[in-house]
């Protein structure tokens, strides 16, 4: 296959959403061209995998521009507005060589929450920034030619912002987002100077406090009160006292032990229930889980905050085979199986080393799509456990250092089970990622062994929800969205 043949493949491919198109552009055209195939087989696989990926009949393909960024951020907060983030990020082409000397078009976005969440604000530049020698781009968010929002009027304390880049790498405003960060540091920088907005002087003013005689209404003046110790009973109870059988203790009661209101009370079991909550997780890692409704058993490990199944759930309530499908009734798969018998489709060696794949339908078992962290969405998962947020599997692969290593700390060590080289895997987290396939949209299975892909529980819009994907051929974990109906697998997180 020559290099035109690639491109056209991969644009192909990408065509649905410009996320894609950089993501795709990591990995997914080596493993459509990896060498030791013959011709004809590597034809076949990539048109089997141009169908089962392809997210929307009849778009009009689109100029494909990879461009490759890396971000650095640093904070200017001057005394007086506006203020600016200084950005760098280094353009390459889609053949991985520096965009040098040039002028590119840029646009910054900024949401609050997620890159699915609210544009804040938006700003393009004019004149273009230039590269240099190195590829290096240099801009002032807040300095450029607002489009959408006042940066200057952005809400820092209200959350978190996520930063979003595209670009043309012609100079026009043909933009392809290149990826997403979020902004961690920014915000406390320029949140910080809110400070200088406390106008006028603090007032203290002391409280007055008046005493009274109860039983005759009549106050009390200071030079009255002798002796507070007079006013003391004499009586000493304790819990024996008024817990006593047939004690009404006054008809008071101790309430509110689960949700005390003093603070030190509330302190206390808040520290109480976060340890067991730590030992309990310690004992899930050490011993797993055993889902009740089937007894299948997981290994359990804990990555950051979060604690996941290290294993592909296995629930399967019934089964079909690849050719029946849909993206809104919920259907099950087991890789290489066409029945529907429930104990064959366990019987085979697939499922007990990849677990089931699902339809994103069944795989949220009818709740609604979740952006949040935690989701909330039980979804297909044990009791106590939780189909993962988009934001979720975020935190994940940014705990792990990004979406470009974290690849190598998920996915399973060695080729047991993943194709050569499975570049990059050391399984150093325990999350034991597996090279599982999935169904494609036109009714197949695909890729066992090169790919591995897991649903999320936030979608995109009506057809398309999102996902994770890890690849044999690099140490990437791909962001994308794909149609409903394809069948992936799920891995639970501890509520």
């Amino acid at each position: 296959m020559n290099q035109n043949e690639q491109k056209f493949i991969k644009i192909q491919l990408q065509k649905n959403h410009p996320i894609q198109q950089l993501l795709f552009t990591f990995g997914l055209h080596k493993r459509l061209a990896f060498s030791g195939k013959n011709t004809d087989t590597i034809k076949q696989r990539q048109q089997t995998h141009l169908r089962s990926l392809r997210t929307k009949e009849g778009k009009t393909m689109k100029k494909l521009f990879t461009v490759l960024a890396a971000v650095f951020f640093t904070v200017g907060v001057f005394a007086q507005p506006p203020e600016k983030i200084s950005y760098q990020a280094v353009i390459r082409d889609q053949n991985n060589n520096l965009v040098t000397n040039q002028a590119v078009g840029m646009k910054i976005s900024i949401f609050r929450g997620s890159t699915i969440g609210t544009i804040v604000y938006e700003e393009t530049y004019n004149p273009k920034p230039t590269t240099n020698a190195n590829g290096l781009v240099t801009v002032e968010i807040g300095g450029g030619i607002p489009q959408k929002g006042t940066f200057s009027e952005i809400d820092w304390s209200s959350g978190t912002y996520k930063l979003m880049t595209a670009i043309d790498p012609e100079g026009g405003t043909n933009y392809t987002i290149t990826g997403s960060s979020q902004i961690l540091s920014v915000p406390y920088a320029l949140h910080a100077k809110t400070a200088e907005s406390v106008t006028g002087g603090i007032t203290e003013t002391d409280p007055v406090f008046t005493a009274w005689d109860k039983s005759t209404g009549i106050s009390i003046t200071e030079s009255q009160i002798s002796d507070l110790g007079n006013y003391l009973t004499t009586e000493n109870q304790n819990l024996d006292n008024v817990l006593t059988k047939g004690n009404s203790a006054g008809n008071k009661r101790i309430t509110n032990l689960a949700n005390p209101t003093d603070a030190r009370d509330a302190a206390t079991k808040a520290y109480v229930d976060a340890l067991l909550a730590r030992i309990e997780n310690l004992e899930l890692v050490n011993e797993g889980f055993t889902d009740s409704r089937d007894g299948s058993h997981y290994k359990v490990v804990k990555i950051g905050n979060q604690v996941w199944m290290a294993e592909n759930l296995k629930y399967l309530p019934s089964v079909v085979g690849p050719g029946t499908g849909s993206g809104t009734a919920s259907y099950y798969y087991v890789y290489g199986y066409n029945g529907t018998n429930v104990a064959n489709a366990k019987a085979t060696v697939n499922y007990q080393t990849y677990g089931v794949l699902y339809n994103w339908p069944a795989a949220m078992n009818g709740q609604a799509s979740s952006s949040a962290n935690p989701s909330r969405v039980q979804g297909v998962c044990p009791t106590g456990w939780h189909l993962p947020s988009d934001a979720e599997w975020t935190q994940l692969t940014d705990y792990l250092g990004g979406l470009s290593v974290a690849g190598d700390k998920l996915k399973e060590a060695g080729t047991a089970h993943w194709n050569s080289p499975n570049t990059g895997a050391t399984n150093e987290t325990g999350f034991t990622a597996l090279p599982g396939g999935h169904r494609g949209i036109v009714g197949s299975f695909n890729y066992i062994g090169s790919s591995g892909n897991w649903w999320s529980a936030t979608e995109r819009d009506t057809d398309y929800a999102w996902s994770r994907d890890m690849d044999y051929s690099n140490s990437f974990v791909r962001w994308y969205n794909v149609s409903k109906g394809n069948g992936f697998s799920v891995r639970c997180v501890r509520d």
